[in-house]
């Protein structure tokens, strides 16, 4: 990216100034700057109010003395053109319309509405959108959701869906994902999904994209932008409208030009972009790329606690393209030394919940299989699916939450020589029944999820997506060893 080009979009995402034009009792877009960096240097613009939210509320952006860089245009689609046009002769360098009501509701009338905001602009302004939620960066404190993190972190998300970013970022607070940058851009009459990659691409804060796109208004570009974007990163994208009626769905949403699914398949296996299919897949994926290390290979040790679940685990490894090879015999000999033979399986996957027991100072702990499992050649990856808090709720007495407090440490201590000190990817399922109504048993199993994620590991609520997750690692390494 050209310096000149990058400083313009350094503006975007780190304004020194910003106004929301429409402001009001109840927008969501000044609740959420107030809870941040910006809220010294946020202006409130309406004419039917002279206070809100407890500071002065301007007629019009040019009542403004200061020098505003970024602006939320919240307005009526018809008012749109001339709002613009103020913020044009304000010098503001960047507007961000989340007003809907354009192309994308197919009238005539609201397409020229479009084509008119699109001329107004005409490379005077940087203009996102219309119909979107704009940007987020936790840097800088430009936000558009209330009480989303304001942690910096190395996701960045390119979402043609404002709902998309928004629960993008919510749900990514629950699963500790934190991002760099955040931009929903809608109907894209000026920046589009391409300006955004390669801004992104080179951008030193972000090492993995997560894109949503609906279509496209210029393929031969974004085909272009998301090969040269993959070959520096790793780009995991989410295609809507890949059926008949998604199609037309999409073009009622961001009028866009969604294409057929064969082609979007055949454009993102080109450029090196990695292809999922759901919302989840994409979160999953992206949560392993920004903490977790590429595999070496396919072959996946599970560690787990039930002999009947083991052979569920296999066959879900194995449907997802992974292998679960058999471990040495040099791996074998060690394992059994620690390990008793009743009612264990001591094989790939380990099935030894005896050893979960086995807490500081007693030998054969879980640390200690899991260093062992970690030296297996055949091994290039762990999965330790911890699901032994219920087991442990049936011991009389208070002892759980002690007993827990001494066990997951053990855990965390073996997970982390298996990644930092024989380079293994390491992926983590806490399983928690989604119907448990028991406030202790969710409350252990946070002890153990916040315990992981505090060492930097990717942690599921279930199996499957883990084993997802661990799969698309492997295609991105397959895909950037070729690169």
């Amino acid at each position: 990216m050209k310096v000149d080009r990058r400083s313009r979009f350094d503006t975007i995402f780190h304004p020194r100034t910003v106004a929301v034009i429409g402001a009001s009792d109840h927008d969501g877009f000044s609740q959420a700057l107030m809870g941040t960096k910006l809220r010294d240097r946020l202006f409130l613009v309406n004419p039917k109010h002279s206070r809100l939210h407890g500071r002065k509320c301007y007629s019009s952006i040019l009542d403004i003395e200061d020098e505003i860089d970024y602006v939320v245009i919240a307005v009526p689609a018809p008012n749109v053109p001339n709002v613009l046009t103020d913020c044009i002769s304000k010098g503001v360098k960047t507007a961000h319309v989340f007003t809907a009501g354009f192309s994308e509701t197919a009238l005539p009338e609201r397409k020229t509405l479009e084509d008119e905001v699109k001329e107004i602009a005409n490379d005077r302004i940087n203009l996102i959108g219309p119909n979107c939620m704009g940007v987020q960066c936790p840097e800088s404190g430009l936000a558009f959701i209330p009480d989303a993190s304001t942690e910096p972190g190395s996701v960045g998300v390119i979402s043609q869906s404002g709902t998309f970013a928004e629960q993008f970022l919510s749900v990514g607070k629950l699963r500790n994902v934190t991002f760099s940058k955040v931009v929903s851009y809608g109907n894209a009459v000026d920046l589009d999904c391409p300006d955004f990659l390669e801004y992104l691409a080179h951008d030193p804060e972000t090492s993995v994209i997560a894109l949503y796109m609906e279509g496209t208004r210029n393929g031969g570009r974004l085909r272009q932008t998301l090969a040269e974007a993959a070959r520096v990163k790793p780009i995991v994208a989410l295609k809507g409208g890949v059926t008949a009626d998604g199609t037309r769905a999409a073009a009622s949403h961001t009028g866009s030009l969604a294409g057929s699914p064969d082609t979007w398949r055949a454009l993102f296996r080109q450029t090196g972009v990695l292809q999922v299919e759901s919302f989840d897949e994409l979160l999953d994926s992206t949560l392993a790329l920004s903490c977790a290390r590429l595999p070496a290979g396919k072959g996946t040790a599970i560690i787990t606690n039930s002999g009947g679940f083991s052979v569920l685990e296999t066959d879900l490894c194995v449907k997802a393209g992974l292998e679960v090879p058999r471990f040495t015999e040099e791996t074998m000999a060690q394992l059994r030394k620690m390990v008793p033979l009743a009612g264990t399986s001591i094989g790939n996957p380990l099935d030894a919940w005896p050893i979960y027991y086995n807490l500081p100072g007693k030998p054969g702990t879980l640390a200690d299989a899991i260093r062992i499992l970690s030296h297996d050649p055949n091994i290039h990856s762990i999965v330790l699916h911890f699901d032994e808090v219920s087991y442990l709720m049936r011991i009389p007495g208070d002892r759980v939450e002690s007993l827990l407090s001494e066990l997951i440490p053990v855990m965390v201590e073996g997970c982390r020589y298996a990644r930092d000190t024989m380079s293994k990817t390491v992926m983590v399922c806490v399983a928690l029944d989604a119907y448990s109504e028991d406030e202790d048993d969710r409350r252990y199993h946070l002890m153990a999820k916040k315990a992981f994620e505090a060492e930097c590991f990717p942690v599921y609520p279930a199996l499957g997506p883990s084993i997802k997750a661990l799969l698309n690692l492997y295609r991105c390494s397959t895909r950037h060893s070729r690169s």
